[in-house]
């Protein structure tokens, strides 16, 4: 009987989700060949900022709570793996987020999250001004102490000290580098892909004149995974939506490890521990536009200004933009295509697939292993889409 370990796996989509599956796969000793029609994370993997929100296993009860909850906790585990073998700290470290309201809407906003934490038992602390004022300390700070930059204090804050962070550029890095020490085939800018079928199963992948065959495929092509499997006959609706991101370089953080991730709403300020600091990100239904816009870039930096006094165009960098695939109901699809029997999908993640990238990629190796899973796969099952346009028809 064949070893299952030794099965030739093809991924197609080089991201964040694709790079983690084919870390996790190699590990397990499978023949992992990756393929990525431009640059390795260049697409949603750079539309985010690293953000790992507060999680709790204990308390967790839908598949997406878990999920969740179990990437949290593997992404400290795998900082340390991809430090040891790859020599890369991905930045990982525990700052902590503040989150903060400033209108009466964001107040009742912000006041959900906090119901949802105290039923989750995850902790927060809510603050006063003057301790909100001492967490965004380091974004005016002028060498002698704090100004009064804060251009509005906020109205509400609360202070979750569950929140991580982790650079996204260096944790791809990172990646692409374990993957080659553990054998991996990587073909960066291999050019368009096509899914070749014979029997409703995958038979190949071309990519220009060469075909790719393996015994399993994997789709990890964030939003432009839709139209991949076109020839498998399954629908799969993506949006892609696009996110602008903000940089801004300040000195290097004196309060080093003790700079939080800033959350006002949609929008958050990550401070990186060598001064650069990301103001993100924009949310816009644009097709597969993935340039940036002056009108959306000004209003980010308006906003990320209006916090700081150390934010201003001295310290501005530059901006750019990524798109994210966002499903119809939130949950990224995991799992089977159809009844192919040798391929499967993981995208949809959203913003989350930075956040999500282990657990993803953990969850469908043991799929791949025909182990029991520790998430129910369910909610997150590509054949939905099916029962979901036939009950629009009832």
């Amino acid at each position: 009987m064949e070893n299952q370990k030794t099965k030739r796996t093809v991924i197609v989509g080089g991201g964040i989700i694709g790079l983690s599956l084919a870390y996790e796969l190699a590990k397990r000793k499978y023949d992992v060949v990756l393929l990525e029609q431009e640059g390795f994370g260049e697409k949603a993997s750079w539309a985010g900022a690293g953000i790992l929100p507060p999680t709790c296993r204990t308390t967790a009860i839908h598949p997406m709570e878990v999920l969740e909850a179990i990437s949290s906790e593997l992404h400290e585990i795998w900082a340390d793996e991809l430090q040891h073998l790859t020599g890369i700290d991905n930045g990982f470290r525990k700052c902590g987020g503040l989150y903060i309201a400033r209108s009466a809407g964001e107040v009742a906003a912000l006041m959900g999250m906090q119901f949802e934490w105290e039923s989750r038992d995850i902790p927060f602390q809510e603050l006063n001004a003057e301790d909100a004022k001492q967490r965004l300390a380091f974004l005016n700070s002028d060498g002698n102490g704090i100004n009064d930059g804060i251009v509005s204090v906020p109205s509400k804050a609360l202070w979750v000290p569950g929140e991580s962070q982790f650079s996204n550029p260096t944790h791809i890095a990172a990646l692409v580098s374990a993957c080659q020490s553990l054998g991996v085939t990587l073909h960066e800018h291999a050019g368009q892909c096509q899914v070749q079928v014979c029997d409703e199963s995958v038979a190949g992948i071309s990519v220009g004149k060469e075909k790719i065959v393996g015994d399993q495929y994997f789709f990890t092509a964030g939003p432009w995974t839709e139209q991949l499997i076109k020839p498998l006959g399954v629908v799969l609706p993506m949006q892609p939506v696009r996110g602008q991101i903000a940089l801004y370089k300040i000195d290097e953080l004196s309060s080093g490890i003790g700079a939080p991730v800033i959350n006002d709403g949609t929008r958050y300020l990550v401070p990186r521990t060598d001064g650069h600091v990301l103001a993100g990100a924009t949310i816009e239904e644009v097709g597969f536009d993935c340039s940036t816009t002056a009108s959306e870039v000004e209003e980010l930096r308006g906003w990320a200004e209006s916090l700081g006094a150390n934010l201003n165009d001295a310290t501005f960098v530059r901006s750019w933009a990524g798109l994210r695939p966002a499903t119809y109901d939130g949950f990224p699809y995991l799992g089977e295509l159809g009844h192919s029997g040798n391929a499967f999908v993981a995208t949809g993640h959203f913003k989350g697939g930075l956040h999500l990238s282990t657990g993803t990629a953990v969850v469908l190796a043991d799929l791949a292993d025909g182990k029991e899973l520790p998430v129910d796969l369910r909610p997150f099952s590509p054949a939905r889409v099916t029962c979901h346009q036939a009950s629009e028809i009832k």
